[in-house]
C-alpha cells in the first residue's frame, strides 16, 4: 500500500475552476454573435391579403344567401293557412337552413386554415430569404427584430 497523501478538496476546487473559465470562455463567444430574428405585424399582412379579401367576400355572399332563404321560407310560411303545416312548413325551412349553414361554415373553416398555411408559408419564406430563421408577432415584442411586415404584404396583395 502507497501513503499518498491526495487532497481531494484541491483537486474539486481545480475542475470547479476549470469549469467556470471554461463556461465564461463560452459565454464571451456566444454573447458577442447577435442573434437575429424576424418581426411581423401578422395584423396587417392579413388585412392586406388578397386571398383573406376573398374569404370575406365569399362569407358575405353565403350569410346573404342564408338570408335569402330564411325570407323565402317566411314568405311561404306566412302564406299557409293551416297551422299544422306551417308548423311543419317552419321545421322543414329551419333543417334545410341549418343544413346549408353548416356546410357553409365547414367551407369557410377550411377554407381560412388553407389560407392561414398559405400566409405562413410566404411569412416563413421571405424569413428564410433574409437569412432569419426565428420569426415573432410584432405585437409580442416591445424592440428588436427585423421587420418583414412591408416584404410579406408586398406577396400577399
Amino acid at each position: 500500500m502507497s501513503n499518498s497523501n491526495v487532497n481531494y478538496g484541491l483537486v474539486a476546487l481545480v475542475a470547479i475552476i476549470a469549469a467556470v473559465i471554461s463556461s465564461l470562455v463560452t459565454y464571451k463567444a456566444v454573447a458577442n454573435k447577435t442573434v437575429q430574428f424576424a418581426v411581423v405585424d401578422f395584423q396587417q399582412v392579413v388585412m392586406n391579403s388578397k386571398d383573406v379579401a376573398a374569404l370575406r367576400n365569399e362569407r358575405e355572399t353565403q350569410i346573404q344567401d342564408l338570408r335569402r332563404m330564411a325570407d323565402d321560407a317566411n314568405v311561404k310560411i306566412k302564406g299557409e293557412s293551416d297551422e299544422a303545416k306551417r308548423k311543419k312548413l317552419s321545421e322543414g325551412y329551419l333543417a334545410e337552413i341549418n343544413a346549408k349553414k353548416a356546410e357553409y361554415d365547414r367551407l369557410y373553416a377550411s377554407s381560412l386554415q388553407a389560407s392561414d398555411k398559405k400566409l405562413n408559408g410566404i411569412v416563413q419564406a421571405v424569413a428564410e430569404k433574409e437569412g432569419l430563421k426565428v420569426i415573432f408577432n410584432k405585437g409580442a415584442l416591445v424592440q428588436g427584430g427585423t421587420d418583414i411586415t412591408d416584404s410579406v404584404v408586398e406577396q400577399v396583395k
